[in-house]
């Protein structure tokens, strides 16, 4: 039976290999921040609200334009629908917390930490310390996170307005997307998303990202739900 510290070690451990693909993210949030024009405080505090670069990068680019507050918080809550799937499928794991543990583990809670701590918990027999894993593999992805953050917005600040880097947005989620399509229904789901991105871009306060993605969802959803239902058939 391991020990808290030793869950927790193990959890950060973990997480190493992820850091890989996080610190270069990382660093182009820093600097898709300050290219957007918020200051560097305002970047850095960004991500330590937040901790999540898909939502920091489309937050700080709609508080760029000036968008009112509802539209920046819906998209916000839009792309972060995946952590409540993330939820469920922890809950059975740690469910059982108290209420000050389930909040520190919801924040720290990323894809790879859900991804490392699901596939843990399902091969461990034991229900001892699961939280000090999940909560080792969180700070272990927080600390360089923030770090990196706090470097890219510093290097975002030093870079001259007419270099532009606004292009550092687009190519970011661009090699978050391709990689996450994988099957009929991601393919549908991006395919819809990216036309209706192209048919809304008009609208004001950059609602076509928004509207994108619940098309997107919808889409991908139901042509998920038709296809396992024509596999049972």
């Amino acid at each position: 039976m391991n020990s808290p510290r030793e869950a927790f070690r193990d959890g950060a451990r973990a997480l190493l290999p992820s850091l890989v693909g996080a610190l270069p993210f990382g660093l182009i949030t820093g600097v898709a921040g300050t290219a957007a024009g918020l200051s560097h405080a305002e970047t850095l505090g960004l991500s330590v609200f937040a901790f999540s670069g898909i939502a920091q990068l489309i937050v700080s680019q709609l508080l760029a334009t000036l968008s009112p507050a509802p539209v920046v918080l819906l998209a916000a809550v839009v792309v972060s629908l995946r952590l409540m799937m993330y939820s469920a499928a922890l809950a059975p794991h740690l469910g059982h917390l108290p209420l000050r543990w389930k909040i520190a583990l919801a924040y720290v809670t990323t894809d790879q930490g859900f991804a490392s701590s699901v596939s843990h918990f399902q091969q461990s027999c034991g229900v001892n310390n699961r939280e000090w894993y999940h909560l080792g593999g969180g700070i272990a992805l927080w600390v360089p996170w923030q770090t990196t953050v706090a470097i890219g917005a510093v290097l975002g600040a030093q870079v001259p307005a007419s270099w532009s880097l606004d292009f550092a947005v687009p190519l970011t989620f661009l090699a978050m997307l391709i990689p996450a399509i994988k099957d009929r229904g991601t393919a549908i789901a991006a395919s819809v998303a990216g036309v209706t991105t192209l048919v809304a871009v008009g609208l004001p306060f950059r609602l076509g990202l928004i509207i994108a993605a619940l098309v997107g969802i919808a889409a991908g959803f139901f042509s998920t739900k038709l296809q396992n239902k024509g596999d049972h058939q």
